[in-house]
């Protein structure tokens, strides 16, 4: 799936309307039937909206959960990152080194100062010559995006109990088999609850999804919809190279991004018009 083609799913183009071409009504029936007409690509408008960006992320979402039960792709994806003759991964998991500070402390760093920003901005919109041109509902939105997503990932992820890919049997971990996440909610005898599910770090990058609403134009849309990709994709690609994090916690952390940011999209009826 391309960014276009995903761009044009969450934010579906407003039908075009053409005119009829007839003369003005003469009677009031006929005012009637025009305004019924000019009604519905408004409600056909807003039921698309709403089904790219609350119904097909659900279903995706139930659907990704649902073949992780059945399919190991997991694994499948994760033994291409780990080596079985060194017995490590293929990048050591230190927030110190080179890779740590580049994709996992620096992007949080990054992260806190533009919330920090938005948060200025939404408090005063004009700073000297700089004027904010999103105006203060748009501005909560992301912030709301940004505060929302990532807590509503570790709430999951608290009570979930997934391992991960480091901690498991396969992957000389710590005598844990490999187990998916309908499997790991009850509580087993003996050991450690960890909190692999969803990707914790990945949420914060795509936290950045408000992005591919709050803009007025289509291309700045476009635009925040790649940041947001691109943000969360290297973040979880980072962890999943590391051994913290499976293909499907990553891909349900942008799922569950893309339902939150719609459904506050739809709550705050944020549209090209608006």
């Amino acid at each position: 799936m391309t960014t276009t083609t995903m761009t044009t799913m969450i934010n579906p183009a407003p039908e075009k309307r053409e005119g009829c071409g007839m003369p003005a009504p003469a009677t009031s029936s006929v005012a009637a039937d025009q305004a019924e007409s000019k009604t519905v690509p408004r409600r056909t408008q807003r039921h698309g909206g709403l089904f790219y960006r609350a119904v097909l992320p659900l279903g995706l979402l139930l659907l990704v959960v649902a073949a992780g039960e059945w399919i190991p792709f997991d694994l499948w994806v994760q033994d291409c990152f780990y080596d079985l003759d060194s017995r490590q991964w293929l990048i050591a998991f230190d927030k110190h080194s080179a890779s740590g500070l580049t994709f996992y402390v620096i992007p949080k760093f990054l992260l806190g100062i533009f919330a920090g920003s938005l948060l200025l901005l939404t408090i005063r919109q004009r700073w000297g010559r700089f004027t904010c041109p999103w105006n203060r509902p748009r501005l909560v939105y992301v912030l709301l995006c940004l505060a929302l997503i990532p807590s509503l990932v570790a709430i999951l992820k608290a009570h979930t109990g997934v391992a991960y890919p480091r901690k498991i049997d396969r992957y000389d971990g710590g005598g844990i088999p490999y187990r998916t996440v309908w499997q790991s909610i009850p509580r087993h005898a003996g050991e450690k609850r960890y909190r692999g599910w969803p990707a914790g770090h990945a949420s914060g990058g795509y936290a950045l999804f408000g992005l591919a609403y709050a803009p007025l134009s289509r291309s700045g849309r476009r635009r925040g919809l790649m940041v947001a990709l691109a943000a969360g994709s290297l973040m979880g690609t980072y962890q999943m190279l590391a051994g913290n994090h499976y293909l499907s916690h990553t891909i349900v952390t942008l799922l569950l991004a893309w339902l939150v940011a719609g459904l506050l999209a739809v709550s705050f009826r944020l549209d090209s018009n608006r």
